[in-house]
């Protein structure tokens, strides 16, 4: 029975390693050991495995313990979609991004919070969906979302409180963003070294995949390469109707504009207020037809206007934290809870026992003060 588990054990890392693509070398050395030939005989199923080592195979494999161990097949993770495949480690990425999907679910349950166990869908055809249905999906969303006139100002913040979307940062290439839906619920990948307004499209853009991700399977778009170009191109669409309502757009063209003019300064002011770049706005004026294509590659190509631009920015420039706020306060209310062990909030903030009170601080939550209860009063 235990060479069998060992079998087991074994199959299953070398399954993940290969997964991976990290040679035996590359493993024994993530998990500190001396010789690669200590996890081939892991993989044979002919070496015990230590509760030590075990740990360390759990993170440098970006899986759970637990899943390591089980005895039952542990299937198939929904697909990831992918903006820019990663040009290096793109399966290391994905597998960090999936583990954190599943931890920050299992937090929402030590929590007690209620996780919805469906996102909104529309059915759409992959085949027949053109440009003409993005301005609809996008009132239509803006209008179910809540997203009122400026949506950059609640877009994150909806996603994640109010429909429970993982949002999670890491280092990604230019122009990146991933999106997908597992057990876990619905989950977007960010890139931190964006700009903040870039971003925001970004989540526009990975929205559009969500609430179409039935509709428009992730495996059918990674299949079938013309129909993923039309679809990003229809994402993008919708991202810029939904930052961009029309009639507010509009409003403010027109309030700003003097003799059917408006100045270089009103157009950045404006993308400001809707928290996009000053591409996006001009593009936004092309398709409402307020402005035409000479117009857009004019100002795009003044050195005066990138100039003008590039000095707002710095004023709100923003850097995501290390970790998602919402995944912290989850995680430090099931530790208040005591649902939650030490070391493993220490593990899930990415930081040392002794570091722990410090790494919450950091994010306004204080685990010196005494946890305390008020009394309701009876029904």
């Amino acid at each position: 029975m235990e060479n069998e588990f060992a079998k087991i054990l074994g199959q299953r890392v070398g399954e993940r390693r290969k997964t991976l693509k990290f040679t035996q070398e590359e493993l024994a050395k993530k998990i500190g050991v001396n010789s690669s030939q200590i996890i081939s005989q892991i993989e044979r199923g002919e070496r015990e495995v230590k509760a030590w080592e075990l740990a360390k195979l759990g993170r440098a494999l970006f899986i759970d313990v637990t899943d390591l161990l089980a005895q039952e097949d542990l299937g198939v993770d929904q697909p990831v979609l992918w903006r820019v495949l990663p040009s290096n480690q793109a399966e290391v990425k994905e597998a960090q991004f999936l583990k954190h999907c599943k931890e920050y679910a299992l937090l929402e349950d030590l929590s007690g919070t209620t996780r919805s166990r469906h996102f909104p869908q529309k059915e759409v055809d992959p085949q027949g969906i053109d440009f003409r249905h993005a301005p609809k999906l996008a009132d239509d969303i803006r209008r179910e979302f809540s997203l009122g006139e400026r949506p950059t100002a609640s877009l994150e913040k909806t996603l994640e409180d109010r429909y429970g979307v993982k949002v999670w940062y890491d280092d990604l290439e230019a122009g990146s963003a991933a999106a997908t839906i597992g057990d876990f619920g619905p989950a977007i990948l960010m890139n931190r070294k964006e700009a903040p307004w870039r971003r925001n499209y970004n989540f526009a853009h990975e929205l559009f995949h969500l609430v179409t991700w039935n509709s428009i399977p992730a495996t059918q778009l990674q299949e079938d390469k013309d129909l993923w170009e039309k679809i990003e191109k229809i994402a993008n669409s919708f991202a810029s109707c939904l930052l961009l309502p029309a009639d507010s757009v509009a409003a403010e063209i027109q309030e700003r504009a003097k003799e059917n003019q408006i100045e270089y300064s009103d157009l950045i002011g404006i993308a400001r207020e809707f928290d996009v770049s000053t591409e996006a706005l001009l593009y936004r004026l092309l398709s409402l037809r307020l402005i035409n294509r000479d117009t857009v590659d004019s100002v795009l190509g003044d050195m005066h206007f990138r100039k003008m631009d590039k000095t707002t920015m710095s004023a709100s420039w923003w850097d995501p934290p290390a970790l998602p706020e919402r995944f912290v306060r989850l995680a430090f209310v099931a530790y208040q809870k005591s649902r939650l062990s030490r070391a493993r909030l220490a593990q899930l903030l990415e930081t040392t026992l002794p570091d722990v009170t410090e790494t919450l601080l950091r994010y306004d939550f204080d685990d010196r003060e005494t946890h305390k209860k008020i009394d309701l009063c009876a029904a």
